[in-house]
């Protein structure tokens, strides 16, 4: 059975990709808060399709 996905960012709906942990390959992003003493406070994780993961990454540049 397949496991569909929407994306966060376009809506497309799309297939599971990157299950293993891969750091070179990510499949959705989350951002964060950091206080004065760089305690974090996560916010929603978002779930990108590989379409927008590329131009999220092409912006920010590639996780290493």
């Amino acid at each position: 059975m397949a496991c569909a996905k929407k994306c966060d960012r376009c809506g497309k709906l799309y297939e599971q990709y990157n299950t293993p942990n891969n750091r070179k390959n990510p499949n959705g992003i989350m951002t964060l808060n950091l206080d004065s003493q760089r305690k974090y406070f996560s916010h929603d994780a978002m779930d990108l399709c590989p379409e927008c993961m590329k131009e999220f990454q092409d912006w920010f540049g590639k996780v290493k």
